[in-house]
């Protein structure tokens, strides 16, 4: 029998029994029209320090047309906090005190995200990465990036990559960056149901296939950077502290947790140069 997993939302005291809760969809594939997809928005807060391990997995399991659960929880990594990092993301080490371990906040977040399309806002698929890194077999989930999906949908130049609080402004949307993973994937959520808004009415995607084919995923080596990194500790330089990311695997599983009450979706982008992380590695 599998040991209850314990979780620590951002502002609780103590670690509390994740509850879990069964989604009633099949797995997600190309020909799944959006309107009958299950989707959930991704994003984690980091030590902002290489190799960038994750202190915080904020999620939203969602429709198009409504929310289904949240997984809100700190991550003990046992690693110092970049400074900079610490100041975006307001996590310190005794906030961490009593949370899982990044290999049991992952199962849990696997089974919440279980047969669901993977959405992030990460132009180089780096939290969808660091979630993934370690695992013996890459995460299976279908992935879209709202960096990607928005430089199309609001024909902006190329190359650029829309903060997640400028793209909160071009849509108009009630919601202001925080910061924190719960309130960014909230946000994030609500971005990716705008932006397929316009491209349902303005190209006429119908299904997930649709938007995966025109969104392909970047294929980025982070065997350099960590190559790097070590060598400068071998030769007692310090680890460097906004180095950035790339490439990304899928993932398995299944379930959610029910929405947290009176929480506002606020939200914001930590983007990407110091406060989002990476997992230790550990396997699920």
């Amino acid at each position: 029998m599998t040991k209850p997993l314990l979780l620590k939302p951002r502002g609780a005291a103590e670690p509390v029994p994740w509850e879990e809760i069964a989604v009633d969809a099949p797995d997600v594939g190309p020909q799944t029209p959006l309107d009958q997809a299950q989707f959930v928005a991704l994003d984690v807060e980091t030590t902002g320090n290489a190799p960038f391990l994750v202190l915080e997995i904020g999620a939203e399991r969602f429709e198009l047309d409504r929310t289904l659960s949240f997984f809100d929880t700190l991550v003990d990594c046992r690693a110092p906090i970049n400074p900079y990092a610490r100041r975006r993301h307001h996590i310190d080490r005794s906030m961490l005190i009593g949370a899982p371990e990044f290999k049991d906040a992952r199962r849990g977040f696997l089974r919440f995200a279980q047969g669901a399309v993977l959405v992030e806002h990460s132009h180089d698929a780096f939290d969808t990465w660091l979630v993934g890194r370690g695992l013996e077999s890459p995460l299976e989930h279908p992935i879209i990036d709202t960096t990607a999906l928005a430089r199309l949908v609001l024909t902006l130049p190329k190359g650029q990559t829309p903060g997640l609080a400028r793209l909160v402004g071009e849509l108009g949307l009630d919601v202001t960056p925080a910061h924190a993973a719960l309130d960014d994937a909230r946000a994030t959520a609500m971005v990716f149901r705008a932006l397929i808004a316009r491209v349902r009415k303005d190209l006429g995607w119908t299904t997930v296939g649709d938007v995966l084919a025109a969104l392909p995923r970047p294929v980025v080596d982070r065997t350099v950077s960590r190559r790097a990194s070590a060598a400068g500790r071998a030769r007692g330089a310090p680890a460097p502290t906004g180095q950035r990311r790339s490439g990304a695997p899928a993932a398995t599983p299944r379930a959610t947790s029910p929405a947290p009450t009176g929480r506002r979706g606020r939200s914001s982008r930590r983007r990407r140069s110091g406060s989002s992380g990476s997992p230790g590695g550990s396997p699920a």
